[in-house]
């Protein structure tokens, strides 16, 4: 159905590179903001706490600038490494936390991370 798409290592940035290795990053990276590793162990909590982190990271993997539509369900379940069905229990759990919006179908998902990204901004603040 999907295949993992494999990056030219001349399009990873050389710090990344350092960081990571190219083989590892052979599929691309994600940026973690590091207000987000700061305070991950007590925002990502929980029996799902790693499941729930692979959904947000899915969800922002996913975005990018001028993005023409929106992705599957099974898309992000794919970009995750977790089955679809339990992607859609793990969106759902981070929706009732109110952590994630979406609007419209399993085939055209629009996620919207503002109020994670709110939460990771509260909990990081500077006294």
């Amino acid at each position: 159905m999907f295949e993992r798409q494999k990056l030219d290592p001349k399009r990873i940035p050389e710090v990344v590179k350092h960081k990571w290795g190219a083989k590892v990053l052979d599929e691309g990276f994600i940026a973690l903001p590091k207000r987000l590793l700061r305070c991950l162990p007590e925002v990502i909590q929980g029996p799902h706490a790693l499941e729930h982190l692979a959904v947000i990271l899915a969800v922002v993997d996913y975005k990018r600038p001028k993005q023409v539509r929106p992705p599957s369900v099974d898309y992000l379940a794919f970009i995750a490494g977790m089955p679809a069905e339990m992607f859609k229990e793990r969106l759902k759990e981070l929706e009732a936390k109110q952590w994630l919006i979406t609007n419209g179908t399993d085939a055209d998902l629009d996620v919207k991370i503002e109020p994670f990204v709110e939460e990771v901004m509260k909990l990081t603040q500077d006294e």
